[in-house]
């Protein structure tokens, strides 16, 4: 016994040591500041700005975020995760405490005497038990480490779901509004060059215009009514991905393009609120919270693994009582009892244990190299998006005076031409210029809310106020 307790003793001087080498943790790469900022003002905020809010209509932006976040089998996916790691939580932390059971147990034998007869008797017994293996080392509270920062980095998963397929849904919406002006653009302009090609034929009959003045606008013609099926179809294509973001069936896209047009998104251009330095865009982004949350549970089971190479210690205990008649129970005649300790250590495993702490270690390293890489992307995210803005508000503002200028220039064209000052084929291409220049506009405007939109993705924006 003396022997016994010295080696507990002994193992218990032992019980603070933890995991050489685990010191290491995921480097802070943030730089100090973004090189490049989008060419608008800034207004002060008292905290992230909302996604939907950077627009002066958010209404129905705000609905396809509601919609994403209450139906979108993903998120209730990371949603069941995240409530299976908290169990696995739970049970990972009550290993640490003793296990009690108690037990009852009926039986009829008939057995022989030490003469050799035979007699049928009752058995009764009743008893309770209780376990716990000291955890010398660290493995049980480690082992509920790594389980808790797996539940922790589950619920970051969970809210960079949220964040994502959010963000992605409004860029769908987005594209989606922006093919639907196309559309629509392109069959206005279809009418009034049918008009246009009505007015040629009338003038080839009365002699005023040739028979190729005629042939040009009818390919202009039939070069813009060609754009409306490819629109319509990618305006189907990006509705069906909208309606699986969405959780819902794919929509009949033949009824949703009767469907009335919603405007244009329009930014606002204090929308960004106060951008957080790149160490606080780190510390917000909860992708990059979850990466860093596995490399701690990563080095816990490095800690799970390095603890079980080494002694186990329990206790056990029962207590109970046997009789051959009910009424004899809890007589102290009829009790029992036990206490026992138990040192179990398995020195010899031809290196099993040692590969499995190396295994671990490396995964810790792993995941520290992920981490850092989480860093990164968030930050490549974040200046790209910042770039994309900056360079999209230039583009948008060149791009809607070029608008401006063909549609002049039609204007102009259409009166020398009426006048016989210039020939049809001036006045066509003005007309192609424009329609170009109208669509490529429409084009810059959705890629401009887009950008607004990522902007707020990568600086991990609250998507609704409750957020």
């Amino acid at each position: 016994m003396k022997t016994q307790l010295t080696l507990i003793a002994a193992a218990a001087l032992l019980a603070g040591c933890a995991a050489p080498g685990l010191s290491q943790r995921p480097a802070n790469l943030a730089p100090a500041q973004f090189a490049q900022l989008p060419a608008i003002e800034a207004q002060a905020a008292t905290g992230a700005a909302q996604m939907t809010a950077a627009f002066v209509d958010s209404a129905q932006l705000q609905r396809v975020v509601d919609e994403v976040l209450a139906n979108n089998r993903d998120l209730r996916a990371a949603a069941a995760r995240l409530r299976q790691a908290e169990a696995l939580a739970d049970a990972a932390g009550a290993q640490r405490l003793p296990t009690v059971g108690v037990g009852a147990s009926a039986a009829r034998q008939r057995a022989p005497d030490t003469n050799g007869n035979y007699s049928t008797f009752n058995a009764y017994g009743v008893n309770a038990n209780a376990a716990w293996e000291i955890d010398l080392w660290g493995r049980a509270s480690a082992n509920a480490q790594a389980a808790g920062y797996d539940a922790q980095s589950a619920a970051l998963d969970r809210d960079a779901a949220q964040l994502s397929l959010a963000g992605a849904a409004l860029n769908l919406q987005t594209q989606l509004i922006g093919l639907g002006h196309r559309l629509q653009l392109a069959r206005e302009t279809l009418k009034v060059q049918n008009q246009l090609l009505d007015l040629v034929k009338a003038r080839v009959g009365a002699g005023r215009n040739t028979a190729l003045d005629q042939a040009r606008a009818e390919a202009l013609v039939a070069q813009t009514a060609a754009s409306v099926p490819a629109l319509r179809n990618a305006a189907c294509l990006t509705r069906l991905q909208l309606d699986v973001l969405r959780g819902q069936p794919p929509a009949d896209c033949d009824k949703a393009d009767s469907d009335p047009l919603p405007a244009m998104p329009e930014p606002r251009l204090i929308s960004l609120g106060q951008l957080p330095d790149p160490a606080g865009l780190l510390a917000a982004r909860p992708d990059v919270k979850a990466a860093a949350t596995r490399a701690q549970a990563a080095a816990s089971r490095a800690q799970v693994a390095w603890a079980a190479r080494w002694p186990s210690v329990g206790l056990s205990g029962s207590i109970g009582w046997s009789a051959g008649a009910t009424s004899d129970l809890f007589k102290s005649a009829t009790r029992v009892g036990s206490v026992a300790g138990a040192l179990n250590w398995n020195f010899l495993d031809f290196g099993a244990r040692a590969a499995d702490e190396r295994a671990a270690r490396a995964g810790f390293d792993a995941a520290v190299a992920a981490a850092e890489q989480a860093q990164l992307v968030a930050l490549q995210d974040a200046q790209g998006s910042l770039s994309t803005l900056r360079e999209t508000e230039l583009q948008a503002t060149a791009q809607a005076a070029a608008a401006d200028a063909t549609v002049r220039a039609r204007d102009l064209a259409f009166k020398r031409y009426d006048a016989g000052v210039t020939d049809f084929y001036a006045l066509l291409t003005t007309e192609q210029e424009r329609l170009a220049a109208a669509d490529a506009l429409i084009q810059v405007q959705t890629n401009r809310a887009a950008a607004l939109l990522n902007v707020h993705k990568a600086f991990a924006a609250r998507l609704t106020a409750s957020n």
